[in-house]
């Protein structure tokens, strides 16, 4: 079970309220099928992971995509050793409950059942088998406000400003709200991804690479490592962040 819903007090929950979100903002312009063994890398579709997001949740599916994360990084707060996994545009989060020690980059077929996980589409995983590894997924650049359905699963890059004093949420992470002219969107940072937040000031602008999930009514967007996490805005700003 995931933390208790309060923003503000000892006991917090990954996600932001709507009330604090729309708070920060003025500071800125702007039926379960049998399960079946994995069918072999030949017989699983190109777009396995966007056909499997488009079943109903208690379905066996067949995925195979690319790590995007390691295996463990957020077990904070999902309370498991999973990952992420990514095909094309579309990726989704094996909610392993064994450390199957994947690896960024790693070529990955699953099967398993999908279920809704506080919000978050997962497959839970009956087999997981790395297939091969290849050149690790890039970051889609996306708006603060294009964290949502359509961007969940996929590894993303935003970049706005800190809007709010770091939230921590020990021990399951620290929150930072982001906000810019194209919208808000909530930061979680696991304990696991060992990142510094102390030098994150609010009104400095951030640029953050990570797992574009969700916990009940909030979407987030969750860096792997330090790397993730960068003082500033960097790379193309074409969407006005």
């Amino acid at each position: 079970m995931f933390r208790d819903s309060v923003l503000a007090g000892p006991v917090l929950r990954r996600g932001v309220t709507a009330l604090a979100v729309a708070a920060a903002a003025t500071m800125f312009v702007g039926t379960a099928a049998t399960a079946e063994p994995a069918a072999v890398v030949g017989e699983v579709s190109a777009d396995s992971i966007a056909a499997a997001r488009a079943q109903a949740i208690g379905t066996t599916v067949t995925v195979v995509g690319t790590a995007t994360t390691p295996s463990g990084v957020f077990e904070s707060s999902f309370y498991d050793k999973g990952f992420g996994l990514q095909s094309g545009n579309s990726g989704i989060y094996i909610s392993d409950p064994n450390n199957s020690g994947i690896a960024l980059g790693d070529q990955v077929q699953v099967t398993g059942v999908l279920a809704d996980q506080e919000g978050l589409l997962v497959v839970r995983p009956t087999a997981v088998e790395v297939i091969g590894t290849t050149t690790q997924i890039s970051p889609a650049r996306v708006p603060l406000n294009a964290i949502g359905e359509g961007s969940e699963g996929r590894l993303v890059t935003v970049s706005g400003i800190v809007s709010g004093p770091v939230v921590d949420d020990l021990p399951y992470g620290h929150k930072i709200l982001v906000s810019g002219v194209d919208g808000n969107t909530v930061i979680f940072v696991n304990t696991q991804t060992g990142i510094d937040v102390d030098a994150i000031a609010v009104g400095r602008p951030i640029t953050v690479t990570g797992f574009s999930g969700q916990y009940a009514s909030t979407y987030e967007v969750l860096p792997r490592s330090e790397a993730d996490v960068q003082q500033g805005f960097t790379g193309s700003l074409s969407f006005g962040s």
